[in-house]
């Protein structure tokens, strides 16, 4: 077999000679960890839009600090060689950083080929300039749903064998991976994301249907180091891609009562976080009320009027580690009323 897995200096080389040869490279990135069907079928359609196909992967230090110590599963070299043996693959190069910004400068692709949670408009900020600068075109190539290395894992994990040892309802699953997630990825949310997990929240139950709740969204870094000051187990805000503030009126609540707008925005930011977790997302909830201390500051922030409360916070991105699936459940938790 001829030689595919090239350090960057000898990928650049043989890019240079392909494009000598007038040929056109399309280049794609990733950590590629226990690959399976939908990665292979990802970069089959990926080498139909060049005449050859590198891959850049992520090194296993690099993926330790995007993705927590336990990841990656496979080890960097084992993962080169796997998709060094796939005929759709021309090439392979490892990269130490956490994005491939070196190898878009070593090596200008001509065709820049993405997964499908990606948009030109949410690709990172600091490669895309660089992607635009070498001419590139972007494609953006849709994932098969349920093929997943992150659901894999979970499987392994959790699915089989319960927390307990048994097994457990694939159905529940969802809210047993719900983990409070502190550490983030550089990596964009987009406006559609953000959307849908909205959409979640304001499917919560509210009481007599008021929906009392407010969503103040933090795009602004500035504003996000703010906030995330006035919460002393939230340090890690200022560093998340986005964060929420969700907050209630008193003059929207059922009743005008504090309890109810309490229990409709909780109520809410529960399904924002489970929303989060069904879309690949990572959160945590963080408290505001009832520590007058946070309600001050946050409504300072915010320039929020008295009727306004703010009930939590919620930091947002792309999960940087991988908290296993879990339950606190307690058998003395659980009294049971029998019939007589």
């Amino acid at each position: 077999m001829k030689q595919k897995i090239f350090t960057l200096q000898e990928a650049a080389k043989w890019a240079a000679d392909l494009k000598a040869a007038g040929k056109r490279l399309a280049v794609t990135n990733g950590v590629f960890d226990l690959l399976h069907r939908g990665h292979v079928e990802y970069l089959k359609q990926a080498a139909t839009h060049g005449d050859a196909l590198l891959v850049a992967i992520n090194s296993d230090e690099s993926v330790h600090r995007l993705k927590g110590p336990d990841r990656p599963i496979v080890s960097e070299m084992d993962r080169a060689v796997i998709l060094s043996e796939l005929a759709c693959v021309d090439a392979v190069v490892i990269f130490d950083s956490l994005k491939p910004i070196e190898v878009f400068k070593a090596i200008p692709p001509d065709i820049y080929v993405k997964g499908g949670d990606y948009t030109e408009e949410t690709t990172d900020r600091e490669e895309y300039p660089i992607l635009k600068a070498a001419g590139a075109k972007f494609v953006f190539i849709p994932f098969i749903a349920g093929q997943s290395t992150t659901a894999t894992i979970h499987r392994l994990r959790g699915d089989a064998k319960g927390i307990d040892g048994s097994s457990l309802e694939e159905k529940i699953q969802p809210l047993l991976r719900r983990r409070s997630v502190r550490k983030f990825q550089p990596r964009y949310v987009s406006d559609e994301m953000m959307e849908l997990l909205l959409k979640a929240a304001m499917a919560a139950p509210s009481a007599c249907a008021k929906d009392p709740w407010l969503f103040h969204v933090l795009r602004n870094d500035g504003l996000r180091r703010q906030i995330a000051a006035c919460l002393p187990n939230g340090p890690f805000l200022a560093d998340a891609p986005v964060g929420i503030v969700v907050c209630g009126d008193l003059n929207r609540a059922h009743g005008g009562e504090l309890s109810y707008l309490l229990q409709d925005c909780s109520a809410a930011i529960e399904n924002l976080l489970l929303a989060a977790q069904q879309l690949g997302l990572g959160a945590c909830w963080l408290g505001i009320h009832p520590r007058q201390d946070r309600i001050a500051a946050v409504s300072k922030a915010l320039s929020l009027p008295p009727s306004i409360v703010p009930v939590g916070g919620i930091a947002i991105g792309w999960p940087a580690q991988e908290p296993p699936p879990r339950t606190r459940y307690r058998q003395d938790a659980v009294i049971v009323h029998p019939q007589p």
